[in-house]
């Protein structure tokens, strides 16, 4: 291959590359988004409107109470618009309770307004013809509900507030436990006991944290083929104190700036990190709780509402294996690369960055607050340029003796 088509070869691989990776970032945020608390599904049956308001208020009793929310799904019910008389079927989500902790990037609906509801943007679209739909009205099982806001994430559904009357579809908390307060006993399963409930416990957050380790990888594997670089360079010139000296200072700047842009990725929490040093069976117990986890979604009939965690979680995983087959490619035809080429990398790695963040979604726009994706490249391509010059000089050097 020839010089000119090489480099636009191992441009178009860069650019694939980093696109790839944006988007799995933004995917990662969008787990992260909807990874707090968690889920408790009653093994049968339902809870009436009385019980779940019953355990709601018991647990308001409690010293340090916790956040607490009934909710369940209803399938292909009917909605319809009361301004233009469109009648359109939608997943509705049943919720008893406020919906911040289980709807955190949408507008709340807040447990004493139980004529109100809150729609995807292609069902306002269906049943309004926009998207500014507050304060609309739409009937709903002959309720007359006024729409609060927009449902982020989701595509034909609505939320609204369960009422007394008629059947209950309340078959899942969604359970925050107090962060003020300290203990070692599980806050779930404490809850669980206290109220006599049976249920399966599901963890988002492990999600989350799975997503962050996946990004996480490629970064690491970066720095580590620099590190490896450097220590073979610095074995070839024991004895040369100076050369020697100078390289130890590259590795520890390289190391911090690697932790000053990455280190936060993984978001390793406070409950996934042993309390005790003599607790060998810490890591054996989270992991098979994260393996149950991950069995119980992935077994059980999905809600629009663990939908919103396992669509982005899965695309983060689909962008990450294509942004490591691309760095392979990347390295396998990887060539001298100018001081020239790399400043054109990191320029072109910026406005790729922005054309993402312009039209790969909401989540897309959070890219725009992160450091480890506007610098990442620079460290990566500056990294890869001076490796390079590193060898070359030590090359030279040798053959002049």
């Amino acid at each position: 291959m020839s010089g000119g088509k090489g480099a636009v070869f191992r441009f178009v691989v860069l650019g694939l590359l980093l696109v790839c990776w944006f988007l799995a970032e933004a995917a990662a945020m969008g787990t992260e988004k909807y990874s707090e608390g968690v889920s408790v599904k009653k093994t049968k049956g339902t809870w009436t409107y009385e019980e779940a308001e019953f355990i709601r208020q018991e647990e308001k009793k409690q010293e340090f109470p916790a956040s607490c929310t009934f909710w369940g799904e209803r399938e292909e019910e009917y909605l319809e618009s009361r301004k233009l008389e469109r009648v359109e079927t939608a997943f509705v989500l049943e919720v008893l309770g406020e919906t911040r902790g289980l709807l955190p990037a949408s507008a709340p609906l807040y447990g004493e307004d139980e004529e109100s509801c809150l729609l995807s943007e292609d069902m306002a679209y269906k049943l309004f013809g926009s998207k500014d739909v507050m304060g609309e009205e739409i009937l709903y099982r002959g309720r007359i509900l006024t729409v609060r806001g927009i449902l982020r994430g989701m595509e034909g559904t609505a939320a609204v507030q369960t009422v007394r009357e008629g059947d209950s579809v309340l078959d899942t908390i969604a359970y925050e436990a107090n962060t003020e307060v300290q203990s070692s006993e599980n806050p779930v399963q404490a809850f669980l006991l206290r109220h006599a409930i049976q249920g399966k416990v599901l963890e988002r957050k492990y999600f989350a944290a799975c997503a962050k380790l996946l990004i996480f990888c490629l970064p690491l594997v970066i720095f580590l083929r620099m590190a490896g670089q450097i220590t073979g360079i610095m074995r070839a010139q024991r004895g040369r104190r100076i050369q020697t000296a100078a390289l130890w200072a590259v590795m520890i700047l390289m190391t911090v700036l690697f932790f000053m842009l990455f280190w936060k990725s993984p978001g390793l929490t406070r409950d996934v990190v042993p309390t005790k040093w003599s607790d060998f069976t810490f890591w054996k117990h989270m992991t098979q709780q994260i393996q149950d986890n991950f069995k119980l979604l992935l077994q059980t009939k999905k809600t629009s509402l663990e939908l919103l965690v396992l669509r982005p979680f899965f695309s983060c995983l689909i962008y990450c294996v294509l942004t490591w087959g691309l760095y392979a490619v990347r390295c396998r035809t990887q060539k001298k690369a100018g001081a020239g080429e790399t400043a054109a990398g990191i320029l072109f790695s910026w406005i790729l960055l922005l054309v993402t963040i312009c039209f790969a979604g909401e989540n897309a726009l959070l890219l725009a607050g992160q450091k480890s994706v506007w610098f990442g490249p620079c460290f990566w391509l500056i990294g890869e340029y001076a490796m390079e010059r590193m060898q070359v000089s030590y090359k030279n050097k040798i053959n002049s003796y």
